[in-house]
């Protein structure tokens, strides 16, 4: 199902499309919200207690700051954790080592997914959003530049892009963060530098930073609410945090028909 949120934008005349990484094309992380907010949980938990606040209401809190941030750099959804923390009383470690230790713990799952990968017992399909190797092959054949910008590390980015076998789409437009990389941001700011229209600018992508970056700048934004991991329908919270942020299309993968033709008519 194709979601148009009027009124929506569209490109016809496309020449740069941006896709997120994480819960866009790739489920090498699925997972990772409630891995971040667990240990999230594990210190403000025993804070809330002796202030008799909910657990539950706590979490909640935390989910708003984890998802609003989701597409940048995972140092800001730390520090967001850290002044969560103080807030309930506590005193915080650095943003930095908070980053640290939640991506030791998504790199279990991260090493466990991938070791299955290059042992032959997964196949990059099925750590990928269904459809995707179908729109970037459509994509590409219709001579729009393809870019892929992600919150995650940049040498990371690289070498699971390639093992999906997406690297041949984007070749060289693949950013992630850190000495390198660059922010949706700034590569949205950069394309339109180089001399493309805003209007010819679309981004795929399941958080709200890459959705609100886009339009900003005037360019058309679909946003990814997948279910994961399965990414058969729409999930309901990914949804309606696209919607605020400003998403003209909604869709929970690459298989409703005609999904290119639909935000780029000219295709």
């Amino acid at each position: 199902m194709i979601e148009q949120l009027p009124p929506y934008r569209t490109a016809p005349g496309a020449r740069a499309v941006l896709f997120d990484f994480d819960g866009t094309l790739s489920l090498i992380r699925s997972g990772w919200m409630e891995i971040m907010l667990d240990m999230i949980m594990e210190t403000l938990g025993p804070l809330a207690d002796p202030r008799g606040e909910d657990h539950a209401s706590v979490r909640a809190e935390a989910l708003v700051y984890v998802a609003k941030l989701t597409g940048k750099d995972t140092v800001h959804q730390m520090q967001a954790f850290a002044d969560h923390e103080a807030a309930l009383g506590g005193t915080p470690d650095t943003a930095q080592n908070y980053k640290s230790e939640f991506l030791q713990r998504l790199e279990k799952v991260r090493s466990a997914r991938l070791d299955a990968l290059q042992a032959g017992e997964r196949t990059a399909a099925s750590l990928l959003v269904p459809g995707t190797l179908e729109i970037l092959s459509k994509l590409r054949a219709s001579g729009v530049a393809l870019y892929l910008s992600s919150g995650t590390d940049h040498r990371a980015l690289v070498f699971e892009a390639g093992l999906l076998g997406l690297t041949p789409f984007f070749e060289e437009r693949i950013l992630g963060a850190g000495p390198g990389g660059s922010t949706k941001a700034d590569l949205l700011a950069r394309i339109v530098a180089e001399g493309t229209n805003p209007a010819d600018i679309v981004f795929f992508g399941d958080g709200p930073v890459e959705i609100e970056a886009t339009r900003e700048i005037g360019g058309v934004a679909v946003g990814l609410a997948t279910d994961e991991p399965e990414c058969l329908v729409v999930h309901p919270k990914k949804r309606a945090w696209l919607i605020d942020a400003g998403a003209d299309f909604i869709v929970p993968n690459y298989l409703p028909e005609g999904l290119v033709e639909a935000v780029i008519p000219s295709v």
